[in-house]
């Protein structure tokens, strides 16, 4: 019989700890306990709620205790006080079993499963309680009574009724839409063959295709059965039509069970099955194979020939030596037969009957399905009703946007990626001859004002298929980084975008400093081999902001620049900061608004013009003087060609458009009706090259009227917060925080941030100056984090980045560092660590590096070689540059912890370690970062799976195994200091591990000290506290003093390197060989050493590296974690 006390004391760490929950129970006299732990979503684990329920059972006055969340009971009480805390709680009946499992458990309510089995019925569903108690698996065949009778049977009616339909089906299709497929968005659906035409058409809808996108249908995948596994590659599909398919699959449903395995076998032996016209007549000439299901192999065959068909009378005794193996297989090689699963098929040679032509007519009309269904059209009437809703208005205003215009989509009819290409280029070929109509050009640079980052093929295809669209992002875009999705039945826009792949290649080795090819001992080239990255490109579909809904997306558009010209005094100083040549205003006759001087080498402007028309003209002449400017000094056969004068106006003026169409300018007196004329018969290549140029030269002049703004905007709002008073510390304080909207990149941009200057309107009111006066509150930037595709991953594994982006005054969001590049749930999965604090962007990259660098040595199908250097530290000092004897005789081992990777790269064949000494002492590569291979290196070579570690020795490589050998994992206990911690919910060993450490080992935060100096890690069971302060930072000059004192010994004015006479001796008594330089140096060292001596007697330098050794072996412990924190 067991006391309360006694109970108390073997539970009493888990009530101190306040992590467990401890159920205290009587049974008889004698009490009981047992500790339970809640699930992550702090509820019950199902088998911890029964054993609950049983405790409850045997004593109903149970209770449940924690020493964190329950009173009476606390960390630092004695066992008595911790006894009377529970007796006091069982006495009064608190916390009892019943509420704690109420209170978390993670079933549901009676009330939902009711509403649960209402929709259900409605569906016309069976339902059943099951799946909602204790995880229980679902018998379907044995009644419980968790569902009544009428849904027991209803259940057992709708599994015939699917078992009938999967008999029914032969094989089955997957449907899907090009558009979704393009752009990345998982699905599809299966259609099961025969079918019929509402099956049909209910696929086609679920995947978005109708009769005004017939063009996106296409077969998507191919699926056998298991009383139909006849294999044929999915090609053979995809080229037939559905009706040739239903045909077939009707055809199969006909056929007897012999037939099936004859018509699969015969598909295996391939005589006809390579295009559904031979399937279909296949299916209706069975009668021309022969198909032998017992026989599997060669001697199968020869036995079913002798034994069974009689082929040869032989006698029993002769039987016992006949080789019936070689016999059945010369009568395979003469049938033309084949073993498959079914058995031995073979054609017998009866007459094969084409019943089927191909023809569509051929086809039996009961059998034909393909049509498209109609696209959902709004009801007139309710449409005519939302429009006259009361509280709208009627009336637009001019300045309303229009309704958005359909995309008209380039139908592709290639199947592979390089041909869809080819296609579009044609297309864009056609375009350009098409587009040379005054209207149809002005779409063209609308376009480009919007798209001017877009490559001159891209802006093209986008006015060619939706002229007015603004924004534009993929399918997978528009939902992740925008929080916007596609409506349902929106085409997409095609364009082309990069896909380039890498390869490795060998090529000539080049000389670094003369830049010609290296010669080898051969005379011929050295080459090496390298990666060498391929353009390449594909088709991809983009969709217009106006083609989704969902997030409001904040103001990203330029500001426009209306009336007499909002801040025109800004605009112009901008165009002049662009404008490479000087800007000045004249009188100018003949009506002439400006011109641009050829041989001065500047622009002149008509004076008394209005600020609209002098900007239009302003940005004219400066396109006139990027564009067509030549050197009037250089001789003639120097100068550059110069395009005709007609050709440059056109040029100039298709710039200056698209500029003022970009910031928002009045454009409506622009007219292109020449520029048919100016087109008609000029070559497509000549075409194409003044389109670019205009792109380009629009492209950049914005770019930089941009970046000036932005300059000019910065310097005022400098100037207007250097003239305001500072506010007080307590005015800080109280002032609210305002939250920045987060902005997305603007896709025509491609991450480039537009300025949006505040308007300086003339004409304000003082009280309205007086406001604009008053002092802004502080802009502190926050950043952001999101997870985007990576338009360059190559695989999988870096298919998407993790990347950083600052809020900007103007409410915009500027690109920051890109954090990671992996896999979509590792991204996320940093994404959130960064966001509840557990990770800074310094572990997020320090995370990238590792991953960078264990993929750069992780190469296990090929021989390569690794070059480990020791790191830098104090800690490492002794060990650096050492012999290997040297390094023993002092304790010390080759540990791999002391070292970092510093080069990984393929081992050629042949390559020696004396090689790769050679190598990285002469001629080092590139991209190599370290110092000269030296002594106390290692190098890792990997050969045939194997892995093999030298130490440079000062003599030769010494095999170094245990270089290699894993380090033991490090456990909270190993390191713990001794020191407890306090904090509000318990007591706590302090253990020297780091964060980074423990949370190796598989613990987790779980709170901090009050006074912020510990962090309190847990895992599940036990916690540990770990110093919550960053190491402190070393000196950067360190390194330098390190690297300088061993090469020059004149860093700090101490040689404290160079070795002594005495220790060059012990070298030479130890058959070492040394430099007389080196001699000469220790000699001279002595001599300063003995002038520099003070009185008292000093240590040598071996006592002082001895002294230093102990005492850094002292605190290996403690300083080892500290290093491990500091990296």
């Amino acid at each position: 019989m067991a006391s309360l006390r006694d109970t108390v004391k073997d539970y009493q760490d888990e009530l101190r700890d306040g992590i467990a929950w401890v159920a205290f129970w009587k049974q008889g006299r004698s009490w009981n306990a047992e500790y339970f732990h809640l699930d992550m979503d702090d509820t019950l684990y199902p088998e911890d709620r029964s054993r609950l329920e049983e405790i409850k059972s045997t004593d109903p006055a149970a209770v449940i205790l924690n020493g964190y969340y329950c009173g009476h009971l606390g960390e630092d009480m004695s066992l008595d006080e911790l006894t009377a805390g529970v007796r006091y709680h069982y006495e009064n009946s608190m916390n009892d079993i019943d509420g704690f499992i109420g209170a978390h458990d993670d079933r549901l309510p009676p009330e939902v499963i009711e509403e649960a089995r209402a929709t259900a019925h409605e569906a016309g569903l069976p339902f059943s309680e099951n799946p909602y108690r204790d995880g229980e698996d679902f018998n379907p065949y044995v009644f419980d009574g968790s569902m009544s009778i009428e849904d027991f049977e209803l259940m057992h009616r709708m599994m015939e009724q699917e078992r009938r339909e999967k008999m029914s089906e032969q094989f089955s299709i997957l449907i899907d839409s090009r558009t979704r497929f393009e752009t990345g968005e998982p699905g599809g659906v299966w259609l099961p063959m025969p079918t019929t035409t509402q099956q049909l058409h209910a696929a086609m809808e679920s995947v978005g295709i109708t009769a005004d996108n017939p063009q996106d249908f296409f077969i998507n995948g191919f699926a056998n059965t298991e009383q139909q596994p006849f294999d044929v590659p999915l090609a053979v599909i995809q080229s037939a039509g559905i009706d040739e398919l239903n045909y077939l699959g009707k055809l199969l449903e006909m056929q007897s069970d012999e037939d099936r395995d004859k018509f699969t076998a015969a598909v295996t032996l391939g005589e006809r099955a390579g295009n559904i016209k031979d399937l279909i007549n296949l299916a209706q000439n069975l009668d021309c194979y022969w198909l032998y299901p017992t026989v599997q192999s060669e001697e199968d065959y020869g036995y079913y020939l002798i034994d069974e068909l009689d082929e040869l009378e032989l006698p029993e005794e002769a039987k016992k030596y006949f080789m019936y193996e070689e016999y059945g297989r010369d009568a395979a090689i003469n049938d033309g037969g084949r073993f498959t699963d079914q058995g031995y098929i073979y054609n017998n040679k009866n007459t094969f009957t084409e019943w089927y032509n191909g023809r569509e007519s051929d086809i039996p009309k009961e059998y034909k399905v393909m049509s498209f269904p109609q696209a959902e059209r709004p009801d007139p009437s309710k449409v005519e009703m939302d429009a006259a809703a009361p509280g709208q208005r009627t009336a637009q205003s001019a300045e309303q946007p229009q309704e958005p215009r359909p995309v008209i989509p380039i139908v592709l009819t290639s199947e592979k990626p390089a041909e869809k290409l080819k296609e579009i280029t044609d297309r864009l070929e056609q375009g350009i001859t098409e587009l040379f109509d005054s209207e149809r050009y002005k779409e063209y640079l609308r376009v480009m004002s919007k798209f001017h980052n877009y490559s001159f093929n891209n802006t093209l295809l986008i006015a060619m298929q939706k002229p007015d669209a603004s924004l534009v992002a993929g399918f997978s875009a528009w939902k992740n980084n925008f929080g916007r999705n596609v409506m349902k039945g929106q085409k997409g826009i095609k364009i082309i975008a990069p896909s380039p792949f890498k390869i490795r290649q060998e090529v000539e080795k080049i000389d670094p400093h003369t830049q010609k090819p290296i010669i080898g001992k051969d005379g011929k080239p050295v080459t090496e081999e390298k990666e060498i990255k391929i353009p390449a490109y594909k088709v991809v579909s983009v969709f217009d902001v106006s083609q989704t809904e969902g997030k409001e997306l904040p103001d990203i558009a330029v500001d426009e620049l209306t009336g007499d010209v909002d801040r025109y005094k800004d605009f112009f100083a901008a165009l002049e900061k662009t404008s490479p040549v000087p800007i000045a205003f004249e009188n100018i006759e003949g009506g002439s608004h400006g011109y641009y001087h050829l041989e001065d080498k500047r622009i002149a402007i008509n004076e008394g013009m209005s600020e609209l028309q002098t900007l239009k003209t302003t940005i004219h002449e400066i396109a006139h003087a990027k564009l067509h400017d030549i050197d009037l000094n250089a001789p003639k056969d120097e100068q550059q060609p110069r395009v005709d004068r007609r050709t440059r106006e056109v040029e100039a003026e298709s710039v200056a458009y698209t500029v003022c169409q970009h910031y928002g300018l009045d454009t409506s007196d622009y007219s292109f009706g020449y520029v048919a004329g100016w087109s008609s018969g000029r070559e497509l290549s000549e075409l194409k090259s003044s389109l670019e140029t205009i792109r380009s030269a629009a492209a950049e002049i914005i770019n930089s009227i941009d970046e000036n703004l932005a300059e000019l905007q910065k310097a005022q709002d400098k100037e207007q917060t250097a003239g305001q008073e500072q506010p007080t510390r307590e005015e800080q304080a109280a002032a609210p925080e305002q939250p920045q909207p987060e902005a997305p990149e603007k896709a025509d941009t491609a991450g480039k941030e537009k300025p949006e200057p505040e308007a300086d309107a003339p004409g304000k009111s003082g009280a309205q100056e007086k406001a604009d006066a008053a002092p802004k509150e502080a802009f502190t930037p926050e950043t952001i984090y999101r997870v985007r595709r990576n338009p360059y991953g190559d695989s999988r594994e870096n298919s998407y980045l993790l990347q950083a982006y600052v809020t900007q005054e103007n409410g915009r969001a500027k690109m920051g560092d890109v954090l990671f590049a992996g896999t979509p749930e590792k991204c996320r999965e940093l994404m959130g660590q960064l966001k509840s604090g557990e990770l800074t962007e310094g572990d997020v990259k320090q995370l990238y590096a590792k991953a960078q660098e264990t993929a750069k040595t992780a190469e296990p199908d090929k021989d390569t070689f690794s070059i480990y250097q020791i790191k830098g530290g104090d800690e490492t000092r002794d060990l650096r540059f050492e012999p290997y004897d040297r390094l023993q005789a002092a304790g010390n081992v080759v540990d791999r912890a002391n070292y970092e990777l510093v080069y990984s790269a393929p081992l050629a064949p042949g390559t020696s370690l004396e090689d790769i000494y050679t190598r990285f002492n002469i001629d080092h590569p590139k991209d190599f970062k370290g110092h000269s291979l030296s002594v106390s290196d290692v190098v890792v070579l990997h050969q045939d799976g194997q892995d093999a570690a030298h130490y440079v020795d000062s003599a030769g490589f010494r095999q170094v195994p245990e270089f290699l050998q894993e380090q033991k994992q490090l456990t909270p206990d190993d390191l713990e200091t001794g020191e407890t911690v306090k904090t509000s919910r318990g007591t706590f060993h302090v253990t020297a591990m780091s964060r980074e450490q423990i949370e190796a080992a598989g613990y987790g935060f779980h709170h901090q000290s009050d006074d912020g100096k510990y962090l309190i890690m847990g895992n599940g069971t036990r916690a540990f506290a770990v110093a919550a302060e960053q190491p402190e930072k070393a000196n950067p000059l360190k390194h330098v003093e390190d690297t300088v004192e061993q090469n020059d010994n004149n860093f700090d004015g101490i040689i404290n390197n160079t070795p002594t006479v005495d220790e060059l001796e012990a070298k030479v008594k130890a058959g070492e060989t040394i430099s007389l330089v080196d001699l000469a140096n220790a000699v001279k060292a002595d001599k300063e050493r003995v002038k520099g001596a003070k009185p008292e007697k000093k240590p040598s330098i071996r006592a002082q590296l001895r002294a230093d050794k102990e005492k850094a072996q002292k605190k290996n412990a403690k300083q080892k974690s500290q290093d491990l924190e500091r990296s």
